[in-house]
């Protein structure tokens, strides 16, 4: 964990912070710490107890289970406004998965104590930490699904136009095959002839490194 320099962004709001009395956000502010981390610093342990609450200000972490063979499935991506590390927060328990900076970030962080004190003086806060939780567990259900009952190349399909971003009329897309086999819970080489079927099909181009989506609307539609 890094200290962040004293220019910093302005800390997002999230409902927990939201819920809470001046006196009460007050208080947790001054307890909590800036915090900043480079490109791949793996910011929780899987296995390990959370050590507190983390509020992403810039940047954006993953959340990644890994196998004992290395492969790896990107469960969730979080970004600036975004909550991470509730998870054993009550009981101590270990963290499910990696949380790692997939680019630098900068993150509020509140101890563990802190964090329990302020659930125990404010309902409103528990209530809203608890929603959070329950939402990250219906998304994760949903995901299971995803992962169990759609083909390689609809969910590969569906990161491409998810994970990308409109430059000069073009869908470019955000991440490569790696990311996107550890996105669709597939392996790189499956990934690799699903695009380059879509690069067949000519609804994806690649320049260099970069995959541009040249038709979304049938990128949808072509992966019998």
């Amino acid at each position: 964990m890094i200290s962040s320099p004293e220019r910093a962004a302005p800390v997002p709001t999230h409902p927990f912070l939201n819920v809470l009395t001046d006196r009460e956000l007050t208080s947790l502010l001054a307890l909590a710490k800036r915090c900043t981390f480079p490109k791949g610093a793996r910011i929780l342990r899987s296995g390990e107890p959370s050590d507190g609450l983390y509020l992403v200000i810039a940047g954006r972490v993953r959340l990644v289970h890994h196998d004992q063979e290395g492969r790896a499935l990107i469960a969730e991506t979080f970004g600036p406004g975004e909550l991470f590390g509730e998870m054993g927060l009550m009981d101590g328990s270990a963290c499910p998965a990696n949380v790692v900076a997939a680019e630098p970030c900068e993150a509020l962080f509140v101890h563990r104590d802190a964090a329990l004190e302020c659930l125990d003086r404010s309902a409103a806060a528990t209530t809203s930490l608890l929603k959070t939780s329950l939402e990250r567990l219906s998304r994760a259900h949903r995901q299971m699904a995803n992962l169990a009952l759609t083909k390689v190349y609809t969910r590969v399909a569906q990161v491409l136009v998810t994970q990308g971003h409109e430059a000069e009329g073009e869908w470019h897309v955000d991440v490569g095959s790696e990311q996107i086999a550890a996105m669709v819970g597939a392996s790189r080489e499956m990934v690799s002839r699903v695009l380059r079927c879509m690069i067949d099909k000519r609804v994806v181009r690649r320049v260099k490194r970069k995959l541009i989506v040249t038709d979304r609307a049938a990128l949808g539609t072509g992966g019998g």
